[in-house]
């Protein structure tokens, strides 16, 4: 699974980044950055880390599509984030907890970037701006859990369900046809497992929103005609 890396960080196209943006200042740290990052594939559907491994490095997307999760009872799991091109994977493992709390899977082939932790704790000490940036987003990611676990507790199925399809929004983004991107990957019990909700329910509120003209749907493609009423329903 481990490949020696060919892909040079100048070269890398995500722009959003930690290591693209705040860590290539000179050329010997980017010779060292690297010497010490490796390129692990994955394909669809294979797992990246288990809940319960010990940590061992902290990656970044460089391709396709991850979902991050939680074990659930009877076989139901919680998705936690779904993340994509540039995006960091693995970075609880920077607290003093040797073992993931959580479980990652590739929902596209992918390609993940990884530094073993002792080097990455390097990085940290030497580049003050990747530490303040890190910061910022771990106090951004934390609201947003907050935020997310209080929306959970009082929405009704409505609300779980427009909630559901603007984190995917945010996520993927969408196309020039206001299509939700890479829908293809993502089945609807991956959008229950969003918001604590089960297929069926999930199929019937798209059937609702469809119906009251804010998505319309063919097979696994979502298109938002009307992302306004969707926000609506979440803040009334």
């Amino acid at each position: 699974m481990r490949h020696n890396s060919k892909i040079n960080c100048t070269d890398c196209v995500n722009t959003n980044c930690f290591i693209k943006k705040y860590c290539l200042t000179s050329s010997e740290q980017i010779e060292r950055i690297h010497e010490n990052k490796y390129i692990n594939k994955y394909s669809k559907g294979q797992l990246i880390f288990i809940e319960g491994n010990f940590i061992d490095s902290i990656s970044f997307v460089f391709s396709g599509r991850v979902k991050v999760f939680k074990n659930g009872a009877f076989g139901k799991d919680q998705i936690i984030r779904l993340i994509s091109d540039g995006d960091i994977l693995g970075h609880r493992g920077l607290s003093e907890t040797e073992k993931y709390s959580i479980s990652a899977s590739a929902i596209s082939e992918a390609m993940i970037c990884c530094f073993d932790k002792p080097f990455f704790y390097e990085l940290l000490k030497s580049t003050p701006e990747l530490t303040f940036h890190l910061m910022l987003f771990f106090a951004n990611e934390l609201s947003y859990e907050e935020s997310k676990l209080r929306d959970l507790s009082i929405f009704n199925v409505r609300e779980k369900v427009a909630k559901a399809l603007l984190i995917i929004t945010k996520s993927f983004g969408l196309n020039d046809k206001n299509e939700i991107n890479f829908m293809s990957e993502i089945s609807r019990q991956d959008i229950a497992e969003l918001v604590g909700l089960n297929s069926n329910q999930v199929t019937k509120v798209l059937a609702d929103f469809k119906d009251e003209g804010m998505v319309e749907t063919k097979g696994k493609k979502i298109t938002i005609i009307n992302k306004k009423k969707l926000e609506e329903i979440i803040n009334l």
